[in-house]
This record gives structure tokens, C-alpha cells and sequence, in this order.
């Protein structure tokens, strides 16, 4: 009883009542329209059918009878069927490709095979080989000359005459092989970012040439060459004030 009391206030306090009492209502009025009896229906008699329409209805009866799919026959079997493509077994095997022939090959055997003429095979004539010419053996290239660094390449000699060319080390001495008179030249250093050559100079000679006299031409206590200049040196007699003997100096190069 309280289900009911509280579920009625619910739809009173929300305003739906009037939707309960529509379906109260309807729920009385369904047993009472069920118990009442329906009318008779009257049901029009069925047309007569045609002859026509029960022959085309037993056609249709004949056609839906009959199998879709029916057995073939030995004519049927025999009989040629046109498909795309050639016909496969696809139970045999695929066929093993020969592997191709080379054309050098083939070449090679045709050249080696005897030709035919009128039934019988031409001779073949012998090749011969050229003579080999007897191969002269070449004489290894000579090593390459290794210098020190700052070596000079000079050529120091009698003018007169012909020059020596030699390789002038550091703190080297010309003339080298003079006993009598002793060293006159000595090359000490290089200036100039290896660009000229410096030579200590004997107080007997006289320079003239390219080269420049330091620390004064009237006054060469040093002799600075660069590469390609040439200078001539008098070797004077202190007694007499004559010219004894003449050198000349070439720098060739700077190693």
C-alpha cells in the first residue's frame, strides 16, 4: 500500500497524473473488447479459371520441374569445346628448359669442323707462328740523387777554362783541392727564405758581378748569390797589388 501511496504523490507532484489514468484506463477496456464475438466475414466465390491459364500454369509447373543441371551424354562428351588458350594437365609436370648455347662456343665448333665439299672433307693447313723476337732486357732507371737541404749546385773554376760543377754543402770550402793558397771562398748560410746564398770571402780577392758585397762593396767581407747569378773573384798579390789568379762562381741551384 505504501508502494502504491508514494508512487501516486510522485506522478501528482510531476503533473502526470492524467497519463496514469489514460492508462488505467486502457488497461480496463482491452478484456472487454476481447470477450466480445466478431462478425462474420462473407467470402466472394473463387472465378472459374480458363483451359489456357491451367495449361501455362502446368508449363510453368513442367519448367521449374526440370533439372538445371543435367547429366552430359556421349554426344555431349564427344562433342569439341572452345576454350581460351592451349590445353594443360595440371597434374604434369612444367618442362625443364635447356639452358642456350653460347655464341662463342657455337662459333668455336663451327670453325673447328671440316668443311664439306662434293662429299669429301678439305685438308686443313697447318698455321704457323711467327718467330718471336728475342725481347732486350731494359736497364733499371737510375736512382734519383738525394741532396741535403740547403746544398748549393755551383760551377767554380778558372774562367778561362772550363768549370767544375759540383754540390757545395753548408760550411763548404772552394777552391777544395788548393793546397797552396788554402780555402778563399766558404758558403755559410742561406738569406731571404732560402733564396740567396752567403759566402765568407777571403780578405785577398776582389768581387765583381751580381752578387751584392756586404757590409760595403769597398769593404766585402760577405758575398750574397741568388740562383742563376755569377760572380768573378781577382785573387790579388799583397806584395805587388797585381791580379795572381781569376775565379769565376755560378749558382746553379738551391736544394
Amino acid at each position: 500500500m505504501n508502494v502504491l501511496t508514494t508512487t501516486w504523490r510522485q506522478l501528482v507532484r510531476r503533473r502526470l497524473w492524467p497519463v496514469a489514468l489514460l492508462l488505467l484506463a486502457a488497461l480496463a477496456a482491452v478484456p472487454v473488447l476481447l470477450a466480445r464475438d466478431a462478425a462474420p466475414v462473407d467470402t466472394p466465390p473463387l472465378p472459374q479459371t480458363s483451359a489456357p491459364a491451367e495449361t501455362a500454369k502446368a508449363g510453368a509447373d513442367d519448367a521449374f520441374a526440370e533439372p538445371v543441371v543435367a547429366k552430359a551424354s556421349t554426344a555431349d562428351r564427344s562433342r569439341r569445346r572452345r576454350v581460351l588458350g592451349s590445353r594443360k594437365n595440371p597434374f604434369q609436370p612444367a618442362p625443364v628448359k635447356k639452358p642456350k648455347v653460347k655464341a662463342d662456343k657455337a662459333s668455336d665448333e663451327k670453325a673447328d669442323a671440316p668443311e664439306k665439299t662434293g662429299g669429301s672433307t678439305a685438308p686443313t693447313t697447318p698455321t704457323t707462328s711467327a718467330p718471336t723476337a728475342p725481347v732486350t732486357p731494359v736497364a733499371p732507371a737510375p736512382p734519383k740523387k738525394t741532396y741535403a737541404k740547403g746544398t748549393l749546385i755551383v760551377r767554380f773554376g778558372d774562367p778561362t777554362s772550363d768549370l767544375d760543377r759540383m754540390a757545395l754543402p753548408k760550411l763548404g770550402a772552394l777552391p777544395k783541392d788548393d793546397d797552396e793558397t788554402g780555402p778563399l771562398l766558404v758558403y755559410t748560410r742561406l738569406t731571404d727564405h732560402g733564396k740567396k746564398a752567403v759566402f765568407l770571402v777571403d780578405a785577398s780577392l776582389e768581387p765583381t758581378g751580381d752578387g751584392t758585397c756586404e757590409p760595403h762593396p769597398s769593404n766585402c767581407e760577405t758575398v750574397e748569390l741568388s740562383k742563376g747569378e755569377t760572380e768573378f773573384f781577382d785573387v790579388i798579390d799583397p806584395e805587388t797589388g797585381e791580379v795572381a789568379a781569376q775565379y769565376e762562381l755560378d749558382l746553379v741551384a738551391i736544394k
